[in-house]
């Protein structure tokens, strides 16, 4: 009686760890990873053999066009180029944003949310707002209408009050029809204020330090959406900045040296990124870092330049505290040898 070899068939995330003599590993190109192919090929001692999973000809309908047939080379292609493997929180917000859509799309998609976020509370103010008469429902049926909530926007993202500025200055606005817009005025009369005062100190947060977020209340569905876009965003703004480091940008140069120190490199990239959205958003390709300020245009513009503004005078105090700490060492290295 001849003797017969018994075979035992498992899956791969079974056969981890496992060693057998020879191994056969049924591979499918659709679905197998490179790092289930590498398991399953590093299972035998002596010899390790893969076969390779191919479409049956007979279950191709015919009349159907048909794609040009890949070679198990090119199958096997395809499982290597596919990975499972966990990837980082950086990794994975990067992969998103791919995915998602083109970081202009996820801008406008923030900012459309974020209008929308605060259209009740900007109708609540402007309801009790003391108007002249026969203003206020001129204020809501104007075509500025959105233009208006934009400027109360970036009164309060500048650290002020909406409420104190539409008591202090929705009483100024002149009716009449030979009279501008009551919307449009009130909207001009926010923004002159809001670059005439001093930042105050209920500063709004922004998103990698640039685009403000909207003020709370807000609705569980729509502070989840504008969450998810503040993630995609700063993802993609750092992958920017990145880029940028990676090609050797002008303007990255000119913003010094990166420290060595973890922190303090953490912070100069943290501030380093909002330069570099910012240089998307308005599409400045110049070596300064924030362009010409000559062709700023518009209030949103000019509100996040100022941002972009105070994002360089974070990059620079740090690298001057690191050049004064590095100078400080050198001298304290001197002495010591001179001692």
């Amino acid at each position: 009686m001849r003797l017969q070899n018994l075979g035992y068939a498992s899956t791969v995330h079974r056969a981890q760890g496992a060693s057998v003599d020879t191994a056969h590993a049924l591979v499918d190109p659709e679905t197998s990873s490179r790092e289930l192919f590498y398991v399953a090929m590093t299972r035998g001692k002596h010899r390790n053999h893969a076969y390779v999973i191919v479409p049956d000809p007979h279950e191709i309908e015919p009349h159907l066009d048909q794609p040009e047939p890949l070679t198990l080379t090119d199958r096997l292609a395809k499982v290597l180029a596919r990975s499972d493997a966990d990837l980082s929180a950086t990794e994975t917000l990067t992969r998103e944003v791919d995915r998602h859509a083109s970081l202009s799309t996820l801008l406008a998609e923030y900012d459309v949310l974020s209008r929308e976020a605060q259209t009740d509370r900007w109708a609540a103010l402007l309801d009790i707002a003391p108007f002249p008469e026969n203003v206020a429902d001129d204020v809501f049926t104007s075509p500025y209408y959105e233009h208006l909530e934009s400027a109360l926007a970036r009164h309060e993202a500048a650290g002020h009050l909406a409420a104190v500025a539409l008591t202090a200055l929705a009483p100024r606005l002149t009716p009449g029809e030979d009279q501008a817009d009551p919307a449009a005025q009130l909207a001009n009369m926010l923004d002159q204020a809001t670059q005439k005062l001093r930042p105050g100190k209920r500063t709004r947060a922004r998103v990698i330090g640039l685009i403000p977020t909207p003020a709370e209340p807000i609705a569980d569905d729509m502070q989840t959406a504008l969450n998810e876009r503040q993630a995609l965003i700063e993802a993609a703004a750092r992958k920017l900045l990145h880029d940028a480091r990676e090609a050797g940008a002008a303007w990255v140069a000119r913003l010094g040296q990166l420290s060595s120190r973890p922190e303090a490199r953490e912070r100069w990239e943290a501030h380093a990124a909002t330069v570099a959205l910012y240089r998307y958003r308005y599409e400045i390709t110049g070596p300064a870092p924030l362009g010409d300020p000559n062709i700023v245009r518009g209030p949103d513009q000019a509100a996040e330049y100022r941002a972009g503004q105070a994002a360089l005078r974070h990059i620079k105090a740090s690298v001057r505290r690191d050049d004064e700490r590095g100078s400080q060492s050198t001298v304290r290295s001197t002495l010591r040898r001179g001692l």
